[in-house]
């Protein structure tokens, strides 16, 4: 088992889901939500005051965009997207507790850095633009509980935390995909750990999304006013074996699934959910893989995750491997 302390920080992170103009590519989702970028123990955390450095390193291929059948979309010709994600995380557990000393609140920032390589067939009907910079930042606040201690042993931890995310990254309305979304989102979440065994354990990260208005959408004509992304949400999941002392090896995913439309808005005061503008529908998107988790020292650990995104609907489609390093101070 990592000590408390060597798990310090997985409070949040940001991974790459990607958000394209909703003209081209059917939906509103914003980029910058924590899709499998968390993963093994995440239900635990720091309960010592102290800072946490946090890192995420992400390489997406998104070679398929997908419609509302789930099949590829004849908009777009072979389609490539290829995402480089770099995001630096600081992480401060107060020594405030609440519920008798059993929760630990903390404070969380993160910042993602992007670069985007595209490419389309030549006689691709629609082709997309995109351009590198900061995306939007999250801030975010948690309590972190003590640890179940049975026979010994911690057996279950959880936390909650609930996240803003800040549209400071750069945008573009002539800009298809941009590293910032230009709106506010609200991102609260409750994470937990099971350890069945000394040797098992079992991870949930479930996260709610609600996302307020974008007063400068891309691609659109003068007639829309602004835009609104659909609700959504999704459940980060793991499960892994100790095959060492220092190393857990297992599978990792997660499942989104947006369950409101996204709602365009009119000068003349009208609304509706953006059919002809392209918008084909509410995301979902499902992924899984291999995984692990290693405890390099007592201020270094390390998870990898690849995941295969084996199925979707109104969202791009692919292959993501994404490092994960964790350094308390």
């Amino acid at each position: 088992m990592a000590t408390k302390t060597q798990l310090a920080g997985l409070c949040i992170a940001t991974a790459c889901a990607l958000g394209l103009s909703t003209a081209q590519a059917g939906n509103l989702e914003p980029a910058g939500i924590n899709l499998g970028g968390t993963s093994f123990f995440d239900g635990f955390g720091a309960t010592q005051p102290g800072w946490t450095y946090l890192g995420y390193y992400q390489y997406s291929q998104l070679h398929h965009i997908e419609d509302n059948s789930g099949n590829d979309s004849p908009a777009f010709k072979n389609p490539k997207i290829d995402v480089v994600l770099m995001l630096n995380q600081l992480a401060y557990t107060t020594s405030q507790t609440l519920f008798n000393g059993s929760a630990h609140l903390g404070f969380t920032g993160l910042l993602p850095l992007l670069h985007f390589n595209t490419g389309f067939d030549a006689n691709s009907p629609v082709k997309l633009n995109s351009a590198d910079g900061f995306g939007d930042l999250t801030l975010g606040a948690y309590l972190q509980f003590n640890p179940v201690i049975s026979g010994g042993r911690p057996v279950y931890s959880q936390r909650v935390e609930f996240d803003v995310i800040a549209p400071i990254g750069r945008y573009s309305t002539s800009t298809d995909i941009n590293p910032g979304a230009n709106f506010w989102s609200l991102n609260p979440y409750w994470a937990g750990t099971w350890l069945p065994t000394p040797k098992t354990e079992v991870s949930l990260r479930v996260n709610y999304l609600y996302n307020l208005s974008n007063n400068s959408p891309n691609a659109l004509p003068p007639s829309v006013s602004s835009t609104q992304a659909g609700q959504a949400a999704w459940v980060n999941f793991t499960a892994s074996y100790a095959v060492r002392p220092d190393l857990n090896v297992g599978l990792n995913g997660y499942y989104l699934k947006q369950f409101t439309n996204d709602v365009y808005n009119y000068t003349n005061g009208s609304s509706d959910n953006g059919l002809q503008f392209g918008d084909t529908g509410k995301a979902e998107l499902l992924a899984v893989g291999p995984g692990l988790f290693w405890k390099a020292g007592p201020r270094n650990i390390w998870a990898a995750n690849l995941y295969f995104q084996t199925s979707a609907q109104n969202h791009t489609r692919g292959t993501v491997l994404n490092l994960h390093w964790i350094h308390p101070f």
